[in-house]
């Protein structure tokens, strides 16, 4: 009868926080993927993308958005997961860091090795595909902001390794004690829209398309060099799913919580792994999953009192997320 309630309470809570657990957006695209010159090849190691990344910053699976659908950088930084038609070989997830100018609504122009893993063979060519938008799978890697030729009067930075699209970024303006909003221009650069004055470190905010926000301290503008600044957090990544994601979150069970040693997921087929972050976004667990398990225990005896989200991937993306509670 205990395990009974603890399910049936596990079920209604698990409801409530998956509602209000951020989804991506599941709007499909249809296009043709293509592919070019890859920036690992050989010559490329200086190469800059529209999005102002370099190749050593980017993943092997990356592409550019179609010039309709970058419109003012807006993908840059972006993950979409793409399938390929009937026929083709597969799903990949990559980073949008780059532009197709000649490239139709829907398409997209891809590296060498995503082109591969979708599609089998470079000598296709062109073939069709779906799309949607995903959180991009960084795992611990937090956020980082280059600033770009920025002064005291003058600001102007690069987001990178954001998990989920950006939707806002503001500078904090010292010398008046505001938050200042910023504009992206056509290189994903985030430039100060009024008048500023830092005359030494300040601080970024960055909002995704969900409302969380992250702020990177510390970020040098007056000095006019530029360098990278590391964030210490990242956003919580979006739920993505598919129909038959849905049925595998609705069968998915957690107990006990509250719990002090151990939780286990019951019905958990075709999970591959389950990750569990705190409250600033920091990933303090990964348990991996052996093929076929249908439950797991997990031990969180090493984990600090507090809440922390937990969030359960097949071999694609992240298809349920909820709390759980350590005591």
């Amino acid at each position: 009868m205990k395990k009974q309630v603890l399910l049936l309470s596990c079920v209604l809570l698990c409801s409530v926080l998956l509602k209000a657990q951020s989804s991506c957006n599941a709007t499909v695209y249809t296009g043709d993927g293509t592919f070019y010159i890859d920036a690992e090849a050989p010559g490329s190691a200086t190469a800059t993308f529209n999005c102002s990344f370099t190749n050593s910053n980017i993943k092997p699976y990356y592409g550019a958005m179609n010039n309709t659908q970058y419109a003012t950088a807006d993908y840059c930084g972006t993950c979409v997961e793409l399938t390929g038609k009937a026929g083709t070989k597969g799903t990949q997830i990559i980073e949008i860091v780059d532009k197709c100018p000649e490239c139709l609504v829907g398409d997209i122009d891809l590296s060498n090795q995503a082109f591969l893993a979708i599609f089998g063979d470079l000598g296709i060519g062109r073939a069709k595909m779906d799309w949607h938008e995903v959180a991009c799978p960084w795992s611990t890697t937090p956020l980082n902001i280059t600033t770009q030729g920025s002064n005291q009067w003058y600001a102007k930075v690069i987001i990178a390794k954001h998990k989920n699209k950006i939707n806002k970024v503001e500078i904090y303006d010292t010398y008046t004690s505001k938050w200042v909003n910023m504009t992206r221009g056509m290189d994903n650069g985030w430039v100060n829209a009024t008048a500023i004055s830092i005359p030494g470190n300040t601080q970024i905010r960055i909002t995704d398309v969900f409302n969380q926000q992250v702020v990177v301290s510390s970020v040098e503008i007056a000095s006019g060099v530029n360098k990278t600044f590391q964030g210490t957090s990242n956003f919580s990544p979006c739920l993505s799913t598919d129909i038959a994601d849905y049925e595998t979150v609705r069968k998915v069970s957690i107990y006990p919580n509250p719990a002090t040693d151990a939780v286990v997921f019951d019905d958990v087929q075709g999970i591959k792994t389950i990750n569990i972050y705190n409250l600033l976004g920091e990933l303090v667990h990964v348990e991996v999953l052996p093929g076929g398990a249908s439950k797991a225990q997990i031990s969180i005896s090493g984990l600090a009192a507090g809440s922390y989200t937990v969030q359960l991937s097949n071999s694609n993306a992240v298809v349920f997320s909820s709390k759980i509670i350590k005591i």
